[in-house]
């Protein structure tokens, strides 16, 4: 039996939705007891007589926490804790035994099978509430470590659904760069080239919202952006049955203006159709370039107008030529088009650049933006450089709110 002494003024579990805790003992006086002192500790509390039915409670609804009684009808103390560590599910639910005096041997037993810690029969409140208060931030900083190791793996596996280079072709040079502001982007950007015509298709997108929903959905995107517009590469042409089909033919005597919008139109009704329901979306934009001619075909897909930026700093804006990708099905693309000449820059970047904020709330804006342009177009990689250095010199130490995505291609020749 729990013998408590008469309860104390104690404030409530300092979380702002009180821990859930499962009190398992097969003696109802010790079991009410114990359940009434975490009452009054502010924990909601549910309570089991048995072991089976202790594992069942935990498997239909989560708990943060056991109590556990040594000995109990049925199944002990140790065979319950060792049934409950050996549940992937369960194994990490952080468990206190409440031992009497002369229980040490099971006692023991149950710390050597993973038992966070222990509570004597006879306890008075200030060591309920230390020792849960323990395991409970225990529990708390496994998780958080977890979810680290998660986050670590997942920002790994989003870095290979970036190019791991980008295309060399004579007369233009490529550079590009992606800055998350958290461990995970909703941004992208692409460059391929399609064969055998060398075209370079330029591609950044922002998916709305940020974290872990914005960063799956990045995946999708870019992934139905590259098989649409490169089927040979992307795979899909091998899916329906080769090369020599009435497919590759239409795409082979597309235009490039053409590729472009059955690109958009692709991605947006996909999108549109089968996700619908999660409202998410993505502002892109797809720029077709010929190296050789610097002619380039692009659509805007609701995106930040990319910047045709000339040797003395002048700029033409890239507006957009159709909505953001996902919003509704059937939606219309158009495109426009240009030319770079030798010395000119595509450049094309995410609305969290010029939306970047320093410690007195000040937006980067467009101005500063073409400050950088005009002092770093000697090549794209000076630029991309450049941008991110004046970025970095006007936020400081300010929190990134939003992710910085850019990508420059520089005619060199022409």
């Amino acid at each position: 039996m729990t013998t408590l002494p008469p309860p104390e003024t104690t404030e409530p579990a300092p979380d702002s939705a009180p821990a859930r805790v499962l009190v398992v003992d097969h003696a109802d006086d010790s079991r009410d007891a114990l359940g009434r002192a975490l009452r009054r500790e502010g924990y909601v509390v549910d309570t089991a007589a048995r072991g089976g039915e202790a594992l069942e409670k935990l498997r239909a609804e989560p708990f943060d926490m056991v109590l556990l009684d040594v000995p109990m009808p049925g199944t002990d103390g140790p065979r319950f804790l060792e049934a409950l560590r050996n549940d992937a599910r369960l194994a990490q639910v952080p468990v206190i035994v409440v031992s009497a005096p002369d229980d040490m041997d099971a006692l023991e037993q149950c710390l050597e099978l993973g038992a966070d810690d222990y509570l004597p029969k006879a306890f008075r409140p200030a060591m309920l509430r230390t020792r849960l208060s323990a395991a409970l931030d225990r529990r708390r900083l496994r998780d958080a470590e977890s979810l680290t190791r998660e986050m670590d793996v997942a920002r790994s596996i989003q870095r290979d659904f970036l190019p791991e280079s980008l295309p060399l072709a004579r007369g233009v040079q490529l550079a590009a760069a992606l800055q998350p502001a958290r461990q995970v982007s909703g941004d992208f950007y692409d460059a391929f080239t399609l064969a055998p015509s060398g075209t370079i298709v330029l591609v950044v997108g922002d998916v709305c919202d940020k974290g872990v929903g914005a960063a799956l959905f990045m995946a999708l995107f870019r992934s139905l952006i590259r098989a649409s517009a490169d089927p040979v590469g992307g795979g899909a042409i091998q899916m329906i049955g080769g090369r020599r089909t009435l497919v590759r033919q239409a795409l082979d005597n597309a235009t490039p203006a053409d590729l472009l919008t059955r690109v958009a139109g692709f991605t947006n009704d996909y999108i549109a159709r089968l996700h619908g329901r999660t409202n998410m979306f993505a502002t892109v934009f797809l720029a077709a370039l010929d190296p050789m001619t610097g002619h380039f075909d692009y659509v805007n897909a609701g995106h930040e107008p990319a910047l045709v930026v000339a040797p003395d700093g002048a700029t033409r804006e890239l507006r957009p030529t159709g909505p953001a990708l996902g919003l509704l099905p059937d939606q219309a693309f158009g495109a426009g088009g240009g030319t770079l000449e030798r010395g000119h820059c595509l450049f094309a970047f995410t609305d969290g650049l010029v939306e970047a904020r320093n410690p007195a709330g000040e937006a980067f804006g467009t101005a500063r933006l073409r400050d950088a342009l005009r002092a770093n177009n000697a090549s794209a990689s000076d630029l991309v450089r450049g941008v991110l250095a004046a970025l970095d010199a006007f936020t400081g130490q300010a929190e990134p709110h939003d992710d910085v995505t850019l990508l420059a291609a520089t005619r060199t020749s022409g």
